[in-house]
């Protein structure tokens, strides 16, 4: 009997792909999805293995408390949640989001004894960056190895391809102008589909012989 996986944040551009592939995988039994809303499994994931995944919708002014609950000792846990400051109306609204949310779910896993917990951030998290956005991502990163989990992986993605259109103007335009010339950049900067970010975090935390308590994929690994 395979193990349970949870993730946070399956509905986006990453998510999607996390759920499909997870619930492909021999060795995982359960996927618990927790989420603000009811999800439509068939409609959000329409190439998943639908009989695994069971969704449970939390009041996320209390996820630390709610998701606890939820979840099995030992599990792996993924967190692709995030938006951008524009969708979230503000600084501190984006942070709430990517840092508030983010770090009360890791807090839940903390708790519950989650074995694993991976972590999608982005290219040049940093919390000494000037980038507002940078050093969020940075925080995160150092306010989650603050919690001393088993094992943490943290994913740092540069410019995402195939991402539906969720208003992220900027990088549907840089996507379109690199796009064409995107397998003669570096592979630390080049843009990486979401299929390849979340083949990379699930590999990586399922992989039996990498036992560091803290491995970063970066943007060059994923290309690997």
């Amino acid at each position: 009997m395979g193990g349970t996986a949870i993730v946070l944040g399956a509905t986006g551009a990453v998510g999607k792909q996390l759920v499909t592939q997870l619930s492909q995988r021999d060795d995982v039994a359960s996927i618990i999805l927790i989420s603000r809303r009811s999800l439509d499994l068939l409609l959000d994931f329409p190439d998943a293995i639908t009989s695994k995944i069971n969704n449970h919708v939390v009041d996320f002014e209390q996820l630390e408390q709610q998701a606890e609950r939820l979840l099995p000792a030992h599990s792996v846990a993924f967190v692709t949640l995030g938006t951008t400051q524009k969708r979230a109306g503000s600084k501190t609204a984006f942070r709430q989001i990517d840092h508030g949310l983010v770090l009360a779910f890791a807090r839940a896993c903390k708790s519950a004894e989650v074995g694993r917990l991976c972590v999608v951030t982005a290219h040049g998290a940093d919390s000494r960056a000037v980038s507002f956005y940078s050093r969020v991502k940075g925080e995160i990163e150092s306010d989650i190895q603050a919690l001393g989990l088993p094992r943490v992986i943290f994913a740092r993605p540069s410019l995402l391809l195939d991402r539906p259109d969720d208003g992220r103007l900027a990088e549907k335009v840089a996507e379109g102008l690199l796009g064409p010339v995107a397998s003669f950049l570096p592979r630390s900067v080049r843009p990486v589909s979401t299929q390849r970010v979340a083949a990379a975090m699930i590999d990586m935390a399922y992989d039996t012989e990498h036992t560091d308590a803290l491995t970063v994929l970066s943007n060059a690994d994923m290309h690997q």
